[in-house]
């Protein structure tokens, strides 16, 4: 099942509601695992279906279900009535957030990352490189780049950890990398950062027991694009 022929069948619908044949929901499951957009509607739905069931369990939210063995008086009625529909209301201004704020948004994030894009890189020389000099990178505020990196496999570590340290001498980030990934040029994905200057990755290694050696040391100018805002001072 494709895309198209699940968004003619309302197949998430009919899903949380239980009227697919077996046959179309084997089908409609199997798709689920790879469609972003059907899954979040079932999940959109999903929690549509569990506040309602969650109210309708609720007897103050029944303003007019009254008890077989015993009548409530007035008072107690318009007390459930005057909690029952703040209750209501709340929850519909949850559901409405989610399905044209939070959802929309969350579509809109996978869209965009599964478009393709032009990300800023460098090639990162080390700094035990004669005469080298710190790679410079132009990015805007915020905004993920590219940063391929070789990184000379060595018998004596079973796996290595990469760090990002920032202007401040700080760690930013780290990432472990196991030893099979590091055959080929390793390029990792930075998010993005709030501050411009100069940057280090570290390459750790790390032995059987766990201890960790410096592998290398890759330093990097970051700069903000003239079009970006001004750095905070």
């Amino acid at each position: 099942m494709d895309h198209s022929e699940a968004s003619r069948l309302m197949a998430s619908e009919k899903y949380l509601l239980d009227e697919l044949s077996p046959t179309e929901m084997e089908a409609f499951e199997e798709h689920l695992f790879g469609c972003h957009e059907c899954a979040l509607d079932v999940r959109a739905g999903s929690i549509f279906l569990e506040h309602g069931k969650v109210e309708l369990a609720n007897p103050a939210s029944m303003p007019g279900r009254v008890a077989a063995e015993v009548r409530p008086s007035p008072l107690i009625s318009w007390w459930r009535a005057a909690f029952a529909i703040p209750a209501m209301a709340v929850l519909l201004i949850v559901i409405g957030y989610q399905n044209f704020v939070t959802f929309p948004a969350m579509k809109g994030a996978l869209a965009e990352n599964r478009a393709p894009r032009i990300l800023p890189a460098a090639s990162l020389v080390s700094s035990a490189a004669r005469g080298a000099t710190p790679s410079v990178i132009q990015v805007n505020r915020g905004e993920p780049f590219l940063l391929p990196l070789d990184i000379q496999q060595q018998n004596a570590f079973q796996s290595y950890v990469v760090e990002l340290q920032n202007p401040a001498g700080r760690v930013q980030w780290s990432l472990p990398v196991s030893r099979e990934s590091i055959k080929d040029t390793l390029t990792i994905k930075a998010p993005g950062v709030d501050h411009a200057g100069h940057y280090e990755l570290v390459v750790m290694g790390l032995n059987a027991q766990d201890q960790s050696s410096e592998v290398g040391r890759y330093p990097f100018d970051l700069q903000f694009a003239r079009t970006a805002n001004p750095e905070p001072k």
